[in-house]
């Protein structure tokens, strides 16, 4: 078989596509290239690289001798397009969740024609709108490749890598979010994991004033926020105090890849949370469910789903808010109507804050979680590993479908929690977990959900629910 890593380059002399060429089964083959013959057309190439000077689309094959049999066999067909239309990025690495952006530059003859040539990520076979040259980190990594075209002109291929946002190496913790008048907390500083608290300082930004020491003592402010500050660093900024907690609403949504209405729920979905109050109030998980085929994505646990959720007769999608089962979308809805139902839930007042961390060693993963209540009540802590970035053929989405929170694991006993007890006003309970990752996972592309639920009879709700990605952590905010 021949491949190669690029099918369009520029005209330049200089760019160039390389081959590899292997020989024997899908399922077992072997890399031939240094032994085999590349052709374009009917002369051979030096070596298994190609450059051209001129525009033209060139057809290349290889040729390959059989050292047992003494055979000849000649492999696949494949196209490279030398274009004098140039394409270019400003970065060829970026950083995922937002944080990176690569702009693009299209040339024709020297002169900039990129507001009226159209790109495409060849990887997701997305083609942009006219002009449009930035491709933003999505929230997950990989290699994406794109083309221009002009007029009737394809340019060269040119890659853009995702990468891994880096943590944050100074992290500040609290041993009590929730605290009344005249009640102490104590924080610790920690960088790189490692307790740094005696070196460090810590600031309350909500007075400007450093404490005497790593303890604070509540006043009559409702929330007080602090940084921790250490060799030049300064960490994310936490809050402590008496008011309540920040409340997201778990969005739970069954789809199938063979579901042609889940692409435009998911698209409803992920503008339903960018719109409202910066993507800070809906956490998706979503379910692949064996409703509509076969599906590599469904769970494990998808009998558990099946047995309180899920309505045979309506089809797919079906999406519960915060497992309300007065609180549901079947089929795909409009942004404004998801909103309609998230609001509601979210102005209700959680009855927990949660704080969380998540560490990975290659693919073994561990979970550390502290759930402090607001109202008193019997909790239960839920814990699930997501993935996003899959890509796979969907209905109604094409052959590059880039599936996103794709629940992969449940870490606690059931979808419902396992057990806090009758927890107290102010009082945290910490438990931890941990899994040895499915070695198909992309570990820098998975996250963690946990979610606090309330049980009244046999109805289960949602009381609050974080996510973030493994590697980091999510921690107690307030409203």
């Amino acid at each position: 078989m021949l491949s190669v890593d690029k099918t369009s380059i520029m005209s330049d002399g200089r760019d160039k596509a390389t081959f590899t060429v292997k020989y024997g089964t899908e399922e077992k083959s072997v890399d031939v290239t240094s032994d085999a013959v590349i052709m374009n057309g009917t002369a051979a190439i030096e070596g298994s690289t190609f450059t051209s000077t001129t525009p033209e689309t060139y057809t290349f094959t290889a040729t390959y001798e059989d050292p047992e049999s003494g055979e000849t066999v000649t492999s696949n067909e494949v196209t490279v397009t030398a274009s004098s239309l140039t394409l270019s990025v400003d970065a060829e690495t970026i950083v995922s969740n937002g944080l990176g952006k690569a702009t693009f530059t299209v040339t024709y003859e020297g002169e900039d024609v990129t507001a009226t040539s159209t790109i495409t990520n060849v990887t997701l076979g997305e083609e942009y709108a006219q002009g449009a040259n930035e491709f933003v980190s999505p929230s997950y990594v990989g290699e994406f490749e794109f083309t221009a075209k002009y007029r009737n002109l394809t340019s060269n291929t040119v890659k853009v890598t995702v990468e891994a946002a880096p943590a944050a190496e100074l992290r500040l913790v609290v041993d009590k979010p929730r605290l009344q008048s005249g009640e102490s907390a104590t924080f610790t500083v920690l960088d790189k994991g490692t307790d740094v608290t005696a070196s460090a300082k810590i600031k309350n930004v909500t007075s400007g004033d450093y404490l005497d020491g790593a303890t604070f003592t509540m006043g009559s402010d409702k929330t007080v926020q602090f940084v921790a500050e250490y060799n030049d660093k300064t960490s994310q900024t936490l809050s402590v105090g008496s008011g309540n907690f920040h409340k997201s609403v778990m969005v739970l949504k069954f789809t199938s890849i063979g579901c042609s209405y889940c692409p435009q729920m998911a698209t409803a979905l992920e503008k339903a949370n960018e719109s409202y109050d910066n993507g800070t109030r809906m956490v998706e998980v979503s379910v692949h469910h064996p409703n509509m085929g076969s599906d590599p994505m469904i769970p494990a646990n998808i009998d558990e789903f099946n047995s309180y959720f899920f309505r045979q007769s309506t089809g797919l999608p079906q999406t519960y808010y915060d497992m309300d089962l007065l609180s549901y979308s079947l089929g795909a809805e409009s942004t404004s109507a998801i909103l309609g139902k998230v609001k509601p839930l979210a102005r209700t007042v959680a009855g927990v804050g949660i704080a969380a961390d998540a560490e990975a060693d290659g693919s073994n993963l561990k979970v550390n979680v502290n759930v402090t209540a607001s109202v008193a009540n019997e909790y239960y802590l839920a814990v699930m590993l997501l993935e996003n970035g899959i890509v796979h053929s969907q209905s109604g989405g094409g052959d590059n479908y880039v599936h996103n929170h794709t629940l992969r694991e449940t870490l606690s006993e059931s979808i419902f929690g396992d057990s806090l007890g009758a927890m107290t006003v102010g009082q945290t309970v910490s438990k931890e977990y941990s899994i040895t990752a499915n070695a198909e996972y992309e570990i820098d592309n998975c996250s963690i959900v946990c979610y606090v639920c309330t049980k009244s009879g046999d109805v289960w709700s949602v009381s609050n629910v974080v996510s973030f990605p493994v590697g980091s952590w999510a921690d107690v905010t307030f409203e």
